[in-house]
This record gives C-alpha cells, sequence and structure tokens, in this order.
C-alpha cells in the first residue's frame, strides 16, 4: 500500500459516512472535520507553511483566519462562511486547488460543522444562532407622498445623432415610476418601462455618462461621466422639466462612479484619478478627498439612509466610508477581479459587488461579513442592482443578464447576441428587466414574458424622423376617438332608457305607500275616535238612566196631582234629548269601528300591490346594471383614447415647437 493511500485509509472515518447514512448528532472540528481538512488541505496551510496567512490545522488558527480575514463564524451561517464557499466552489479560488470538489458526505460534515456553530470538541456548546443577513423586510422608505416624478415637459429633440449607439455605459431605473434612464452619446435618453415610450432626451454636452442614479424618491437623476483624459463631472436633471440643476466636480478625466445622498445635500464621484471624492451639493465646495484606493474607481453608491458610502476599483478594492465624517468604515477583501458595480439593499444593510472575478458578493455591513458570494456570470459580472423585494439583477461578459432572489438562487437568465451584457435595471415595480450590451442594444424585457421585450434606442433617430411617426399615431388615435364616442353615446342612451322603467316604477310604488301610508293613517284616527267614544258613552248611559229615574218618578207624583204635568213633560224632553244624543254616539263608534277594517284592508291592498311592482324591479336593476357596466366601460375606453390622443398631441406641438 502507498504511503498516499495508507494516509487516505488511516482518515477513512472523516469522510465515511456512508451514502445515505445520517450526519452526526454533533459534529465538531476535533472528530470531524480536522481529518477532512487534513486529507485535502493541512500540506498547504499548517502552522509551518501558512499559505494565505491561513493554517487549518488548529482550531484556533481556523477560527482566526488568513490574510483576507476570518473564513469561520459562530453563527451558524454556512452560506456566509469563506471555507464553505471555496471547498463548495462557490467562489474562487476553488479548495483544493486543481483537484474535484470534495465528496458530498465531507461537504456535508463541513457544512453540518458550520451551522452546528463551529464546535472545537465534545465537551462544545453551540451559541445562540444569529439572524441571516439575508432576511429582508421589503421597504417602501423614500417613496414621495404624492405623486411620483415623471417626465412632464422635457425636450425630444436629439442633441448628437449618429449612425449607430455605442457600448451601453450607463442605464438606472426609477425606484418609485415606471421610467428608465439610459446613457447615449452626450445624451441621456428616458423611456417609460411599460411602454416603451420615449419621453425626453437630457443633453450631456461634456461627453458620456458612465453612470446614472436615481435620487432616493425619484425626483432626480445623477448623472456622472464626461470625456476621458478631458473633465468629469457629476450633473443632478430635475426628472419633470429635465432642467439641470446642479453641475458638481471638476475632474481632469471622466468619472466612473457618482452618486447623491438621500437629501442631496452630499454628492460623492470617483474614476482614474484614484480619489473618491465628496461635496457639498449646495455650494460645490469639496468637503472630502478619500486617498485609499490604488487604482481607478468604477463605481459608488451611498447606502439608501446616507450613512455609508460604498466604492469599488478596478484593482478589486472595495471600500465603505463614513458618509458624514470620511473615515474608513470597512475595507472588504475577497474579489480577485475589478470591482465594476456596487449597490445597496432598501435597508442598508447589505451591499452588493459585481466583479470581474465573476462573482456578486453580498456583504453585511455590521460587521463586514460575506453573506453570500454568487457565481453569476463566469466571464465577469458588470452590473449590479436590487429592487426592492430584495432580489437582485446582474448582467455579465457571458452576454447575459439575470434575475435573483433574495437568497442568491438565479429565477432567470435573458441572453441578446453574443456581446457583452454591460449593464441592468429592475422597473419599480420589479416586473421588468432592463439591460444593454457591448453592442448598443438595450432591452425592457417582462420577466414573466421575455419574448414580449421591446429594444430601446440609445440614439434616438432625430426629431425629424421620428415627428412623422407620432403625427401617424395621433391620427390613428383620432380616428379610434370619434367611435368611441359614438359607442359611449349609445351606452349612455341605453343606460337612460333602462333606467326610465324603474323610474315609472318607483313613481308607482312611492304613490301605492302613500295611499297605505293614508289607509293606515286614517285607521289609527278611527281608532282613536273608538276609544273616545268608549270612554265617553258609559258617562251617557248613566245619565240616561238618572233621567228615566227622574221621569218615572215624575208620573207617579202626576198620578196624584194633576198640576205635576208640566213637570212631566220637561222630564220626558230631556229623556228624549238623551236618548237622542247617545242613540247618535253609538252610531258614531259603530261607524269608526267599521271603518277600521276598511281602512286597514285598503292600507293592505296598497302594500301588496306596491311589493308586487317592487318584486319585478330585479329584472329592471340587472337590465340598468348590465348598462351601466356596459357605459363604464364604454366611458374607460373613450377616456384612455381621449388622454391618449391629447397626450400625442401635446407631444406632436412640442416636438413641432422644437422643430422649428
Amino acid at each position: 500500500m502507498s504511503v498516499r493511500s495508507a494516509f487516505f485509509a488511516c482518515f477513512a472515518a472523516a469522510g465515511a459516512i456512508a451514502q445515505g447514512a445520517d450526519l452526526p448528532q454533533k459534529v465538531t472540528f476535533e472528530e470531524h472535520v480536522k481529518p477532512i481538512l487534513r486529507q485535502h488541505c493541512l500540506n498547504c496551510h499548517n502552522q509551518g507553511e501558512k499559505k494565505g496567512g491561513l493554517a487549518l490545522d488548529t482550531y484556533g488558527s481556523l477560527v482566526e483566519g488568513g490574510g483576507s480575514g476570518e473564513v469561520v463564524f459562530d453563527d451558524g451561517d454556512a452560506e456566509g462562511s469563506r471555507l464553505w464557499q471555496l471547498v463548495n466552489h462557490d467562489d474562487t479560488p476553488v479548495m483544493p486547488p486543481n483537484q474535484d470538489k470534495l465528496p458530498d458526505e465531507q461537504l456535508a460534515l463541513i457544512r453540518a460543522w458550520i451551522e452546528g456553530g463551529i464546535l472545537e470538541n465534545s465537551g462544545s456548546k453551540a451559541k445562540k444562532k444569529k439572524t441571516n443577513a439575508l432576511a429582508f423586510v421589503a421597504s417602501t422608505g423614500g417613496k414621495p407622498e404624492g405623486p411620483v416624478a415623471m417626465p412632464e415637459s422635457i425636450p425630444q429633440s436629439t442633441p448628437v445623432v449618429t449612425e449607430r449607439a455605442a457600448a451601453i455605459t450607463a442605464l438606472a431605473a426609477s425606484p418609485w415610476a415606471p421610467l428608465v434612464a439610459i446613457a447615449g452619446q452626450e445624451q441621456i435618453v428616458l423611456y417609460h418601462t411599460e411602454t416603451s415610450e420615449l419621453l425626453g432626451i437630457l443633453p450631456f454636452p461634456e461627453g458620456i455618462a458612465q453612470e446614472i442614479r436615481f435620487s432616493r424618491d425619484g425626483a432626480y437623476l445623477i448623472v456622472g461621466g464626461g470625456a476621458h483624459s478631458v473633465r468629469g463631472l457629476v450633473a443632478i436633471y430635475d426628472v419633470k422639466t429635465g432642467e439641470r440643476m446642479a453641475t458638481i466636480g471638476d475632474e481632469l478625466d471622466t468619472v466612473f462612479g457618482a452618486d447623491a445622498n438621500d437629501s442631496l445635500s452630499r454628492v460623492a464621484l470617483g474614476g482614474p484619478k484614484k480619489m473618491l471624492r465628496i461635496y457639498d451639493a449646495g455650494s460645490g465646495e469639496q468637503l472630502f478627498d478619500l486617498k485609499k484606493h490604488t487604482d481607478w474607481i468604477y463605481s459608488v453608491a451611498y447606502s439608501p439612509d446616507g450613512v455609508l458610502i460604498a466604492s469599488g476599483d478596478r484593482s478589486g478594492g472595495l471600500c465603505v466610508w463614513e458618509a458624514d465624517t470620511g473615515r474608513l468604515y470597512l475595507d472588504l477583501t475577497g474579489h480577485k477581479g475589478a470591482i465594476n458595480q456596487v449597490a445597496w439593499r432598501d435597508d442598508s444593510n447589505v451591499l452588493a459587488s459585481a466583479s470581474a472575478d465573476g462573482t456578486v458578493k453580498l456583504w453585511d455591513m455590521h460587521n463586514g461579513n460575506t453573506i453570500k458570494s454568487i457565481n453569476a456570470h463566469g466571464s465577469g459580472v458588470t452590473a449590479v442592482t436590487f429592487d426592492h423585494q430584495g432580489r437582485l439583477a446582474t448582467a455579465g461578459r457571458d452576454s447575459r443578464a439575470k434575475l435573483w432572489d433574495a437568497s442568491g438562487k438565479e429565477i432567470k437568465a435573458f441572453q441578446e447576441g453574443n456581446e457583452a451584457m454591460l449593464e441592468v435595471a429592475i422597473s419599480h415595480d420589479g416586473k421588468r428587466v432592463i439591460y444593454g450590451n457591448w453592442d448598443g442594444k438595450v432591452f425592457n424585457t417582462p420577466v414573466e414574458n421575455p419574448d414580449a421585450k421591446v429594444a430601446l434606442a440609445a440614439n434616438p433617430e432625430p426629431i425629424k424622423n421620428r415627428i412623422d411617426a407620432v403625427k401617424t399615431t395621433l391620427v390613428s388615435m383620432q380616428k379610434q376617438l370619434a367611435p368611441a364616442k359614438a359607442a359611449l353615446d349609445q351606452a349612455v342612451s341605453a343606460v337612460a332608457a333602462a333606467k326610465k322603467p324603474i323610474d315609472e316604477l318607483d313613481a308607482k310604488v312611492a304613490q301605492l305607500r302613500e295611499l297605505a301610508s293614508q289607509s293606515e293613517n286614517a285607521a289609527k284616527q278611527a281608532e282613536q275616535q273608538v276609544a273616545q267614544l268608549d270612554q265617553s258613552l258609559p258617562g251617557l248611559t248613566d245619565a240616561l238612566r238618572d233621567l228615566q229615574d227622574q221621569v218615572t218618578a215624575v208620573r207617579v207624583a202626576f198620578k196624584q196631582d194633576a198640576s205635576k204635568m208640566q213637570q212631566l213633560a220637561e222630564a220626558e224632553e230631556k229623556l228624549a234629548e238623551q236618548l237622542t244624543t247617545t242613540a247618535a254616539k253609538r252610531r258614531q263608534r259603530i261607524a269608526a269601528h267599521a271603518s277600521i277594517a276598511t281602512h286597514r284592508t285598503a292600507a293592505a291592498k296598497h302594500t301588496a300591490a306596491a311589493e308586487a311592482l317592487v318584486a319585478t324591479r330585479g329584472e329592471m336593476e340587472k337590465k340598468l346594471a348590465q348598462a351601466q357596466a356596459a357605459a363604464d366601460q364604454a366611458k374607460a375606453a373613450h377616456d384612455e383614447i381621449a388622454a391618449v390622443t391629447a397626450k400625442v398631441q401635446s407631444k406632436v406641438d412640442r416636438m413641432l415647437a422644437e422643430l422649428n
């Protein structure tokens, strides 16, 4: 048996979890991980020969890390472990070098060890697991309270006309509006992301924009660029009017990276001069001149909360600075190629860096650890950006743009031609990815339907060529408007026709209910009359009885005394009057009582008739609802066509004014 074979046999237990066998309940360095490292790594990484400054033969030296920092952490996050990224071939240089990836069972042990809290031995206890910084809740921070900014009166004239577009050097999407800005020769072109309509062209006579960023609220456009070896600057534009609000910096070479803080009070820029310069946006005064980078600064970005600034350079240098003081906050190492672009997640806790080494790294801003290293584009990553969901879009030299979820898992890839993809953006709602390549082509692509992509021109044709197309659109819209108005009028008439029988029915129902109410009131009045008569009749009856007794007494007296005749006549007359009055009251009560039933019968009859009519109203209401829905639809169609027609007419008027 060879020495090498014997060596491997001695440590077979370390990598010898049989296929399908369960992992140990407690994975430790001494018992499980160290034998794997001894088998594959210790020839180069030991106390006597610390390649890269890293020794792996003791627990202490492994935890201490090497020249590039720590390689494992006790937070249970395997994805953020540099050791795991290298042995799992998620990042370069892959380990072990010039060999295949470690066997799955050994990788499973290493991962379980990291996720278990990197225990040293069987007596070690794991610390409480920390929350992974990839956990993210979408934010609306920075969104304006009122309407979002969209171009309203930006010129349509093309400052520079060329046969073809140059390589796409910069593009950005508004964080809150359907708007994308694309860099062209001496101009910035604005398009509607949902309709792909050209909304305006901003002149940039100083040269070519190398970086475009929208302000946090989307109301301003920050453009860094210039002309190589001539001049570099940062221009800030009002998105609504296109007015240049400020011109900041006066570099002797172009500006590659530029951004403004959340309050637009400061502007940072960097370029071939290797200096990160920070200016007061109001006065233009230079506040800081930061000298850390050793090569051209390619990208600069303020954190959304304005606390930090990130800058990346051509040699892989990646720095994070305190925005207020200019002090270095983090010096992030790990990339093996140029940092082409940096981007912040909405919560300012995670920074993404796109590198020529083919990876995108996600950095935790609390401790500077690498949360995730994504092998995004093997031949080099040229651009990276976040959306509000924490998802990533990247562009690469492999001629692809890609969309990734918040954990770094690829969702979709977009390819156009064979030229390097240089820039990428995600629309404000996350539904579209816009990307541009070396050949000067830009595509606005729906994520759910990539075949529906639309090309956007970075160098639009002259206004005189475009105005004919706009006029044609106007004529087409005007032709659509007339039938839409006729359809709307017809629909409105149908609503009126459907409403008329309902109004007539409602009038009849109201009349019947009024009659029922009147009958019911009459019945109640009759009841009150009966009640009053019932109260008065007992008294009348008693009085009648008394008068009868008086008449009887007088009659007896008259038999004995003839002179009592007059008295008898008067008594009988009073009795007769009382009888008449009582009889009348009794007749009134009989009549009133009879009218109660009559009025109640009439009320019931009117109510039943009203309810019968109401029962027939349902079908009429259905017809009216259908007519109203058709009218609403017709109105919406008409209003939409009218609005577009008015918008196109306004655009024609503006273009004609510019042309003249």
